[in-house]
């Protein structure tokens, strides 16, 4: 199981201490001292993705506001409002539902840059974040949230890429029988400790990985095009999402291709026109309540990548 032994070797003191120090020198270029910065990742243990990033803005001398035990999308609107945050730490799907709901609430954030990390990340995703926080949006290459750090956007903002972290992760892309492919063309990004070669973790997305100086001046290998890995088995599901989850009325959907076919699971904000929905699927559409709706869980199609992964 590569996936959990990378995980238990990047929750180790030294580890998290080095990836913290990595990830500090990465948001100094936009966290300044005395910002803040709000952090919100669902897991928030000890070797999470959250923590570490935690100490990395306590480094820049900036303040990190973690979303506490109250995961409910209504203390994290209040959250991000109360503590008047400049940058935000996220995963994509989370930040864009607190867009939408801010846009809902009308309610003012001040965030001008947002990071994203963890599953999925899709240029959409991206783009709607910029667009509803006219904001810069940055990328940390990690598995999911855990603090296995491998990467982080390169400081030219205009360039939509990964800069490696190659002093501590090798990546390698090879094709469909993980043979190696020639530099600059795409194929699924394998991931492996410097330390420990011999682990290699297919990650499930599919990049270019190019070498030589960048024009910001990094000498560290850049991924490019990164975008998830599409089976037969999750393609469908993958793409209804996207449609779904592009508009502003749906805030939070769940998709799974059960026994007897499609099913599937919206939270929708009251008011707004909702997308047409395919009508052969089992579905359950319910109202906002921010008295009791959290996030989702990310759909199903990520386990099916994980089953895909763990069988090499």
């Amino acid at each position: 199981m590569v996936f959990e032994i990378l995980r238990d070797m990047a929750a180790l003191p030294q580890a998290q201490e080095a990836a913290a120090a990595y990830l500090a020198e990465c948001l100094s270029v936009f966290v300044k001292k005395m910002d803040t910065v709000l952090i919100c990742f669902p897991q928030q243990g000890v070797g999470s993705l959250s923590r570490v990033m935690e100490q990395a803005v306590l480094r820049c001398e900036a303040i990190p506001v973690v979303w506490g035990a109250d995961h409910r999308w209504k203390s994290l609107l209040r959250l991000a409002f109360s503590s008047r945050a400049n940058t935000i730490i996220s995963t994509p799907l989370i930040v864009l539902g607190l867009a939408k709901l801010r846009s809902f609430y009308s309610i003012p954030l001040f965030v001008r840059n947002v990071v994203t990390a963890g599953y999925p990340c899709e240029e959409w995703m991206i783009d709607g974040i910029r667009r509803e926080f006219d904001c810069t949006s940055w990328g940390c290459f990690a598995m999911g949230t855990t603090g296995v750090v491998a990467g982080f956007s390169c400081p030219c903002p205009s360039l939509r890429g990964i800069h490696l972290r190659e002093a501590e992760y090798h990546v390698e892309i090879v094709d469909g029988d993980g043979a190696p492919l020639p530099e600059g063309e795409a194929g699924e990004v394998v991931l492996s400790p410097v330390c420990a070669p011999e682990l290699r973790y297919y990650t499930g997305e599919n990049a270019r990985l190019n070498t030589g100086r960048c024009v910001c001046g990094s000498i560290h290998p850049f991924l490019t095009d990164i975008q998830p890995g599409r089976t037969e088995a999750d393609a469908d599901l993958l793409a209804l999402g996207q449609t779904l989850q592009s508009w502003d009325s749906v805030l939070d959907c769940r998709l799974n291709k059960g026994q007897y076919g499609l099913e599937m699971e919206l939270v929708v904000l009251p008011g707004k026109r909702l997308p047409k929905l395919p009508s052969a699927a089992k579905q359950c559409i319910r109202v906002f309540d921010p008295e009791t709706d959290t996030p989702l869980p990310y759909d199903p199609t990520q386990k099916i990548l994980e089953v895909r992964k763990e069988s090499r």
